[in-house]
């Protein structure tokens, strides 16, 4: 085995720090997505009044067990990327990073605009109106753009 140089010790160093920089803000955001599920589920089963009811967790786009079955798929998709960010097997991947930002950026502007417009002129449109789902969607979306900027992200952490 050639023995490494310090710079390529430092590089590796760097590169590990930074992958786990994004995978605890994922984890932040998973967090508060969990909260969310874990929120709706306990006001289905045994209602509290500390938190908001049932349906303001949910703009009844879905059935509920459909929404709940793509909830559990992102956060298990989620801990995954995690769990590979953490111990360094994501591979950072420009094309992937640029398809990621795209969707992203466009999912967290649709989000926004979804939340401003249910608090201002759409206040009667029920969807719109669902301000939970629309603040988790944007959380959703942050996830997204930190995988993105992950991928385009190099040594130095500026974007490639």
């Amino acid at each position: 085995m050639i023995p490494r140089t310090i710079s390529e010790d430092v590089i590796l160093a760097e590169l590990a720090r930074q992958s786990r920089v994004h995978a605890i803000f994922i984890m932040v955001l998973l967090g508060l997505f969990v909260f969310r599920v874990v929120a709706q589920l306990v006001q289905l089963f045994a209602p509290t009044p500390i938190l908001p009811s049932f349906e303001a967790w949910h703009s009844g786009t879905l059935p509920y067990e459909l929404l709940l079955a793509f909830q559990i798929a992102i956060i298990v998709f989620s801990a995954w990327f995690i769990r590979g960010l953490w111990i360094g097997q994501i591979k950072r991947d420009r094309r992937l990073g640029i398809g990621l930002a795209w969707i992203g950026g466009l999912y967290f502007a649709g989000s926004v605009a979804r939340v401003v417009a249910g608090l201002t002129f759409a206040r009667q449109n029920p969807f719109l109106s669902a301000h939970l789902p629309g603040v988790f969607h944007i959380v959703l979306a942050a996830m997204i753009v930190t995988a993105a900027h992950y991928y385009l992200s190099n040594i130095t952490g500026e974007e490639a």
